[in-house]
């Protein structure tokens, strides 16, 4: 059974927007998380091997504007913390942006989280993604460190961490 929350209120939107733990992965929706991470990131997050792993064996939660998806997010459960999980993708459909849906579903995504007896998330983004990193904090990450992706050089990754309360 799926596990919802609905985020948009009483505000006469004109779609309803629930974020939804999915309760099953058919190839339908990998195809969905597949190109919607490629719309958010210069580079996919997942690729074919990695990809499986994360689908399997994490947890999948989507961004619905009445039964179209519009954006998805992956988590695991941490290894160094069981109770702790890591955000490892999320993207929202280019459309859908700008109109304060990330904040409201990783705000989704948390309740669903602490739902689930999880007590922390975490996360890495770029240190130079202002936008991503306004959005986390706004929902009460903190960052928590700081690491380079590359030892080449390139961007640096700030590593976040949020209570679910």
């Amino acid at each position: 059974m799926d596990h919802v929350v609905r985020i948009d209120g009483d505000n006469g939107a004109a779609f309803a927007i629930t974020v939804i733990e999915a309760s099953g992965l058919t190839p339908e929706l990998v195809h969905t998380i597949l190109d919607i991470d490629l719309q958010t990131f210069a580079e996919g997050t997942f690729s074919a091997y990695t990809g499986a792993v994360f689908l399997q064996h994490g947890r999948v939660f989507l961004l619905r504007a009445d039964e179209e998806t519009i954006g998805t997010a992956v988590c695991m459960r941490s290894w160094a913390d069981p109770r702790e999980a890591t955000l490892v993708a999320m993207g929202i459909r280019p459309g859908w942006r700008g109109q304060g849906l990330g904040q409201r579903f990783i705000a989704g995504v948390m309740q669903l989280l602490r739902s689930a007896e999880l007590q922390r998330v975490s996360l890495m983004v770029g240190a130079g993604n202002k936008r991503a990193i306004r959005v986390y904090r706004d929902v009460g990450f903190v960052v928590d460190g700081e690491h380079q992706a590359d030892p080449r050089g390139g961007e640096s990754l700030l590593t976040m961490r949020a209570t679910l309360r």
